[in-house]
C-alpha cells in the first residue's frame, strides 16, 4: 500500500537542510556577534569605521539573496548551496587572516552575499523536496534549529575564550565544513530528481548569456506579482520591529537603567529559550490553520509585546514582555515562508524566496526610526511607534491574505490563479 503524503518518509535531504541550519547558525553565532569586537581590539578600528563595515553587509545580503534564489531557478538548487557554503567557509579563513581593512571590508561582503545566497535556495529546495501540506510545519523546524544553534552559540564561544578572537573565524570555517562534507555526501546519495527541480541536471550547460536573460526574467516575473510586492513590504515592516530588537532594548536600557546591561542578558536569553521551548507546540497550531491567521495572531502578539517593553519599569516586566514578543516571532516567521512557497510558481520558487530578502532593509529602518523616536521622545514613545509598524504589517497581510485563495487549502488553486495572472 502506497503511504499518503503525511505519512510518507521524511527525505534524508530534507532532515540535513533542517540540521545543517543549526550547524550555520551555531558557527555564525559564535563569529559575527564578536566581529565588532575583534575589529575593535585587533585592528584598532573607530566605532564609525566598524558601524560602516558591518551595516553595509545587508545590502550585499538583500543583492545575493534573490541573485542566489532566481540562479538556483535556472542553474539547479544544490550547487548553488555547494558553492554558497565554499564561500563562507573561505570567507572566514579570509577574516582569520586579515589584518587591514580592506580586508576586512572584502570578506565580511563575500561572507554576506555567500551565506545569504543559501538560505533562500535551501528554502526552495525544502519546497522541492516535501508534499505541500508538510512544509510549513518544516520550515518551522528549520527556524527551530536556527534559534538553538544561536542560544548555544555565544555560550559556547566564550566559555572556551573564543568570543572576539581570531580563533573564532577558524571555528566557523570548520563548522561549515563539517556540514558541506555531509550535505556532499547525501547528495551523491540522493537521485537527481529528488535533488533539486526537474531538468535542474541539464541547467550547467546553459550559456552566460542565456543566464543573464534568465535573471531578467526572474525580475520581470517577480516585479508584477503584486501580491509578492504587497508581502515583501510587510515583511519589512515586521523586521523593522523584531530584526534588531536588542538595539532597541540596549539604546533604553542602557540610558534609562542603572542595571541595564543585566537586564538585557536576561531579556536576551528569554527571547532564545522561549522560541526554541515553544517553537514545537507553535508548529501544531500552524498546521492545523492558514499562514496569514499565524502572522495576524504573530503580530498583534509582537504589538502587546512592544506594549509591554514601553511600560516596564523592571527586569520581571520585560522578561514577561519578551516572553509574548517572542511568541509573536514564532508565529511569524515559518508562516511568511509558507505563504511565499504557496504563491511561487514552480518554476521561479528560487527567485520567490530571494526576492523576500528585500524584507530585510526593515533591519536599517527599525534601529534608525527608533533612535529618532528615542533621542527626541524618549523610550515609551519609541517601542510604541516601532510597533505601529507590526500593526501596519497585519493589516497588509489581512489585505493581501483575502487575495490568494486557497491559503488554508488546496494550493493548487493558488497555483492556478498564479499561472493565470502571469499569462
Amino acid at each position: 500500500m502506497t503511504p499518503t503524503t503525511a505519512t510518507a518518509p521524511f527525505p534524508i535531504l530534507a532532515r540535513v537542510l533542517i540540521a545543517g541550519a543549526g550547524i550555520m547558525s551555531l558557527a555564525n553565532s559564535v563569529t559575527i556577534p564578536f566581529l565588532a569586537v575583534f575589529l575593535r581590539k585587533d585592528l584598532g578600528l573607530e566605532p564609525g569605521m566598524i558601524g560602516f563595515i558591518i551595516g553595509s553587509s545587508v545590502f550585499f545580503s538583500i543583492f545575493a539573496g534573490f541573485v542566489g534564489g532566481s540562479l538556483s531557478d535556472l542553474l539547479g538548487r544544490t550547487r548553488l548551496l555547494v558553492v554558497s557554503l565554499l564561500g563562507v567557509m573561505g570567507s572566514f579563513l579570509g577574516l582569520y587572516f586579515s589584518d587591514g581593512v580592506l580586508a576586512v571590508f572584502v570578506f565580511n561582503a563575500t561572507l554576506a552575499l555567500s551565506s545569504s545566497s543559501f538560505a533562500p535556495v535551501g528554502k526552495a529546495l525544502l519546497s522541492d523536496l516535501l508534499p505541500q501540506e508538510r512544509r510549513a510545519k518544516t520550515f518551522s523546524y528549520q527556524y527551530m534549529a536556527t534559534n538553538m544553534g544561536y542560544a548555544v552559540g555565544p555560550v559556547v564561544g566564550a566559555a572556551v575564550g573564543l568570543a572576539g578572537g581570531r580563533a573564532a573565524f577558524l571555528a566557523g570555517a570548520v563548522g561549515y565544513g563539517l556540514y558541506l562534507v555531509g550535505l556532499v555526501a547525501v547528495l551523491r546519495l540522493a537521485s537527481v530528481a529528488a535533488a533539486g527541480r526537474p531538468g535542474g541536471g541539464d541547467a550547467g550547460k546553459q550559456h552566460f548569456g542565456s543566464v543573464l536573460r534568465g535573471l531578467a526574467d526572474s525580475a520581470r516575473i517577480v516585479a508584477i506579482d503584486r501580491r509578492l510586492l504587497f508581502l515583501i513590504l510587510a515583511g519589512l515592516l515586521l523586521e523593522a520591529v523584531h530584526g534588531r530588537i536588542s538595539s532597541l532594548l540596549a539604546q533604553y536600557l542602557s540610558v534609562g537603567f542603572t542595571d541595564g546591561v543585566t537586564i538585557l542578558g536576561y531579556v536576551l536569553a528569554t527571547n532564545a529559550v522561549t522560541v526554541v521551548v515553544l517553537q514545537v507546540f507553535v508548529s501544531r497550531f500552524m498546521v492545523k490553520r492558514n499562514p496569514v491567521t499565524s502572522i495576524t495572531v504573530g503580530g498583534l502578539l509582537t504589538v502587546a509585546g512592544m506594549v509591554g517593553f514601553a511600560v516596564a519599569g523592571n527586569v520581571w516586566h520585560f522578561i514577561v514582555a519578551m516572553v509574548v514578543f517572542s511568541l509573536g516571532e514564532v508565529l511569524i516567521y515559518p508562516a511568511e515562508f509558507a505563504i511565499i512557497d504557496r504563491i511561487a510558481p514552480e518554476e521561479s520558487r528560487g527567485a520567490y524566496f530571494g526576492a523576500q530578502t528585500f524584507a530585510q532593509i526593515g533591519v536599517f529602518i527599525g534601529p534608525f526610526t527608533g533612535g529618532l523616536l528615542l533621542g527626541a521622545y524618549g523610550g515609551t514613545t519609541m517601542f510604541l511607534g516601532v510597533g505601529l509598524f507590526a500593526l501596519a504589517s497585519v493589516i497588509i497581510y489581512l489585505l493581501v491574505g483575502r487575495r490568494v485563495p486557497g491559503l488554508a487549502g488546496d494550493a493548487s488553486i493558488v497555483k492556478k490563479e498564479q499561472s493565470d495572472e502571469l499569462a
